[in-house]
């Protein structure tokens, strides 16, 4: 067991590996089953009870993180839950308890961070170790919370959502995160350096056209994450 929440690395991730798809193939798998059980969700007098595990399993997720980080002596400020993975877990939690849309349509854009982070994880430990799983089951389970609403409660985000939505990140961005970074060295969100993420794209012309790069290619990202309701309102329409 002390091996299993040891913070040493047992067996390695490797990106595009066997147990890098098997995350991806939970989440399709699992709002597969989210839509195709729709109907009986929305219609069964537990629903609420779906919703809070569904909170509860998000809160359990975050809160033994920060224990397994603070169990290794050295926590520090790159340690705490800031970034946009963070906040949308933090959110699609409230909605889960409150079915707030105001809350939502904001989680909802959002929560394509945690695609991302399943598609480029940033991550060394494989499933001999309980970070593997709480890295899983943290950026999977505020996504399933997103289908969650979606589908059983038909919250379905407007283009003025997508506005409000980029509209508070870049208000984060440019009055928290860039200054906290500058100020401590952290790297939230990635935008002191790119790490090992889509944003090195940008990195070697200027600290200034790195953040531009990285502010542009955000908003892109949460554009064609509005796609896929386009559609769906459309498919709504014929059904």
């Amino acid at each position: 067991m002390d091996t299993f929440f040891s913070h040493t690395i047992g067996i390695e991730f490797t990106e595009w590996g066997v147990y890098h798809f098997i995350p991806i193939s939970l989440i399709i798998v699992g709002v597969l089953l989210i839509y195709y059980f729709r109907n009986e969700i929305r219609d069964s007098k537990n629903e609420k009870y779906f919703r809070y595990t569904l909170g509860t399993i998000g809160i359990v997720a975050e809160v033994s993180l920060q224990i397994w980080k603070l169990s290794t002596g050295n926590y520090v400020l790159d340690d705490l839950p800031i970034g946009v993975c963070s906040f949308s877990l933090f959110m699609s939690i409230y909605v889960m308890f409150t079915k707030s849309f105001k809350v939502y349509e904001i989680a909802y854009f959002w929560a394509i961070g945690g695609v991302l982070s399943i598609l480029f994880p940033d991550i060394l430990y494989g499933p001999d170790r309980y970070r593997y799983y709480e890295y899983v089951i943290g950026h999977t389970s505020f996504f399933f919370m997103i289908m969650y609403m979606l589908f059983v409660h038909d919250f379905i985000p407007t283009f003025n959502s997508f506005k409000k939505s980029f509209v508070l990140l870049l208000a984060v961005v440019l009055v928290f995160i860039i200054p906290v970074n500058n100020i401590f060295g952290t790297n939230f969100m990635y935008l002191l350096e790119p790490g090992d993420t889509p944003f090195g794209i940008f990195w070697g012309n200027g600290y200034f056209l790195y953040l531009v790069g990285c502010i542009v290619l955000s908003m892109i990202v949460l554009y064609i994450w509005y796609l896929p309701i386009v559609l769906y309102r459309k498919y709504k329409k014929t059904t």
